[in-house]
């Protein structure tokens, strides 16, 4: 029970049936008991690269650009925990480290910072590296959430040897203050295990099988599930895997599992390359500085002709732009616009264009007029029917030109989309979405219990109420309100230290309105407000 084999050891399923690829012959021969051998008469066939892998075990914190005034921690939530994704060195002092409960955390230092993970500041951050890298190397791979892939066979030449590109990536991520490990191997997957665990330089196949047998499985990536199944089989380190028959191990890990051992000994890894973002941008000089309104409105029509006839020719469309009112003494007056939808058509730009002008104020005259686009996507049209006003997607297009003119009037922080949040807590239950229009915010599931009546307007901090002499609540004007439905008892966040236990009622004051308030029972039972119902 305990063996680390998945099934009846038998001549031909070894660690060579596992090593070669599925449609190939083993590259290693293997006797029973006797481990893996290389074999004289047939090798792998190989590919010529070199991968260097970049692994930021911090990225999650320094994406944030927090500064380092103390204990940090990121945390993300988990089965209805909140657990350490990273900590930062003087959190690591304290005993504080990842995979860690938040609770646990707290309870040793009580000053700690907690900061919840940004996907979104992570793929920038990312993104951002991997156009930098670029420049060392054209083949640049992204691994989400916390590495970089880049092949340099092709750089060796240009940069010296492997040393000096090693040194230009050190003090690239030096500058930006960044932690980084690097570690170069002939397979991409097996650069980034030996960089997840801090490993010295494979430069030979010969060598991999070697040096990747001694690695955790964590180093791999895979999921929990799969890491527990592997250790109650005794299975703890790459090397075990090795040894374990491919069918057995298919039918008991996951193919998926198995086509990573194999990409890590370079069978069949294909990785798309990143492409950086493509943008278009124009600008229109002027021969004289430029005051006029109508000049300008001109002028912008002209580049905004000159960009429709780009995106029509290479068949894309643009979500942001900007234009750039540039001046002779004072930098220039930026004014950018942001689309609900992506878009490829003349007519919707200028008239956001143009009502984008009637509104800003520039503080000098205007010697050159430019446009820089957002990132370019590809051109997708809506269908039409036979009745334009039951097409799909004409309501969701008027609707996303009534936003946009809505933002060009009250600007675009003003306008947004509510979007549920699971959270017990009422103040934390919604998030604000600079898109009104997704359509992936999630509902209610199918089988959940039905809650009690919500208002529609929440109080951004509750508002404390008076009591009568028996204890009741009552309104500013000394009126008892009338309480017609509840409590509704809500208890959360203790797991963050912020806990609230409230007990929610509906009530009618004297003027008919409608009103949601609650009894705090963590302090002094005291009413508060905290919305109102339509």
């Amino acid at each position: 029970q305990g063996k680390a084999s998945a099934e009846p050891e038998r001549p031909g399923h070894g660690a060579d049936e596992l090593l070669h690829a599925a449609a190939g012959p083993p590259p290693w021969a293997h006797r029973r008991g006797s481990g893996v051998r290389q074999a004289e008469a047939r090798r792998p066939q190989r590919q010529n690269q070199l991968w260097l892998a970049v692994h930021m075990p911090a990225l999650p914190l320094e994406a944030l650009s927090v500064p380092d005034t103390g204990p940090t921690v990121v945390v993300e939530p988990r089965k209805g925990h909140l657990w350490i994704v990273v900590a930062s060195e003087r959190a690591r002092a304290l005993g504080i480290s990842p995979g860690l409960k938040l609770s646990a955390a707290l309870a040793l230092s009580r000053s700690l910072t907690v900061l919840d993970r940004s996907p979104e500041a992570e793929r920038l951050k990312l993104t951002s590296l991997a156009q930098w890298a670029r420049r060392i190397t054209p083949s640049v791979s992204l691994e989400p959430p916390r590495a970089l892939l880049m092949e340099v066979r092709g750089s060796l030449k240009l940069w010296g040897g492997l040393d000096p590109i090693k040194e230009a990536l050190k003090e690239a991520f030096q500058h930006r203050r960044m932690t980084a490990h690097l570690c170069v191997a002939p397979t991409a997957l097996a650069a980034l295990w030996l960089a997840r665990h801090q490993q010295e330089d494979v430069l030979s196949h010969d060598e991999l099988v070697g040096r990747l047998r001694g690695l955790p499985l964590g180093v791999t990536g895979w999921p929990d599930s799969a890491q527990q199944l592997l250790g109650k089989m005794g299975v703890k380190t790459i090397g075990d895997c090795l040894r374990l028959s491919r069918g057995g191990f298919a039918r008991r890990v996951g193919l998926r599992y198995l086509q990573d051992l194999d990409k890590s000994l370079g069978q069949h890894d294909l990785r798309s390359e990143f492409e950086p973002a493509q943008r278009l941008s124009s600008t229109l000089e002027f021969q004289d500085e430029v005051t006029d309104p109508e000049f300008l409105a001109n002028a912008g029509q002209e580049l905004i002709r000159k960009l429709v006839k780009a995106l029509q020719k290479h068949q894309v469309q643009v979500a942001s732009l900007e234009f750039g009112f540039h001046h002779l003494q004072k930098p220039k007056t930026i004014e950018r616009i942001n689309l609900v939808a992506p878009t490829y058509e003349a007519e919707r730009i200028s008239r956001l264009f143009l009502g984008k002008l009637e509104t800003v104020s520039l503080p000098d005259p205007v010697i050159a007029l430019s446009l820089t686009t957002g990132v370019i996507e590809p051109m997708i049209g809506l269908n039409t029917a036979l009745f334009q006003n039951r097409a799909p997607g004409a309501v969701r297009a008027a609707m996303g030109e009534l936003i946009e003119r809505l933002r060009l009037r009250f600007g675009t922080e003003d306008i947004y989309a509510v979007t549920p949040v699971e959270e017990h807590r009422p103040e934390q239950a919604w998030s604000k979405s600079p898109d009104p229009l997704r359509r992936d915010a999630p509902g209610p599931a199918s089988n959940a219990p039905q809650s009690p009546p919500r208002p529609l307007w929440i109080l951004p901090s509750p508002v404390r109420l008076s009591s009568t002499a028996e204890g009741g609540p009552q309104s500013k004007d000394r009126r008892a309100l009338c309480l017609e439905s509840g409590p509704e008892r809500i208890e959360a966040g203790w797991w963050e230290g912020r806990d609230i236990s409230r007990d929610y009622y509906v009530a009618s004051g004297s003027k008919g309105e409608k009103l949601w308030i609650y009894r705090d029972r963590c302090s002094d039972r005291s009413w508060f407000l905290h919305g109102l119902f339509g």
